[in-house]
């Protein structure tokens, strides 16, 4: 049951963050939002709303490396579909009003202080590592398969902070479109 309960809290942060950041996600509104006891919050998160937000990064992290591992694409354009649409998706069911937790813990965060920063640039960066292998995998050249990756996250973050001002996918779809043309042609096949 504990176990439940942490679990139900650091998905909760993370449904309240990627919709309003951590400065404007309390303790109180993880706990109303997960329907966990109140004492449990500080049991399993004796650090306070950082530890909370780490793990809440760490979860959605996993989620996505998940996601894009289990995409079956055999083409470059393929692979960011595959990740595209995973983004798609959190902005077609919120409304355009969810964006990323990472983006959003990122954006309330002092660049230079330890601690929740380096979590935010070690997640970015798994994802873009995993991206470029992706894309390489598929026969990208590995000279432009990483700043690829990065453009294609980068795109994705800026959409998603674009799609919350718009409340719709409009922005999305046209970095998604912008981002496959980065992609070098494919030979055509005989």
């Amino acid at each position: 049951m504990t176990t439940n309960s942490r679990a139900k809290m650091v998905s909760s942060a993370a449904s309240l963050i990627r919709t309003r950041g951590v400065s404007a996600t309390s303790f109180s509104d993880v706990l109303a939002n997960s329907g966990a006891p109140r004492g449990s919050i500080y049991h399993h998160f004796p650090d306070g709303k950082e530890q909370l937000a780490a793990d809440a990064m760490r979860w959605t992290s996993e989620r996505v490396i998940a996601y894009q591992r289990a995409c079956p694409a055999t083409t470059a354009a393929g692979v960011l579909e595959c990740f595209i649409e995973m983004w798609r998706r959190t902005v077609l069911a919120s409304g355009g009003a969810a964006g990323c937790v990472v983006a959003g813990v990122a954006i309330d965060t002092a660049a230079g202080e330890p601690g929740l920063i380096d979590v935010v640039r070690s997640t970015f960066r798994s994802w873009v590592d995993l991206l470029a292998q992706q894309l390489q995998a598929v026969g990208v050249p590995s000279d432009r398969a990483a700043p690829i990756a990065l453009a294609t996250l980068a795109g994705m973050e800026g959409a998603l902070i674009l799609c919350r001002a718009e409340g719709d996918s409009g922005p999305l779809e046209t970095v998604a479109a912008e981002l496959m043309s980065l992609l070098p042609r494919e030979a055509p096949q005989c």
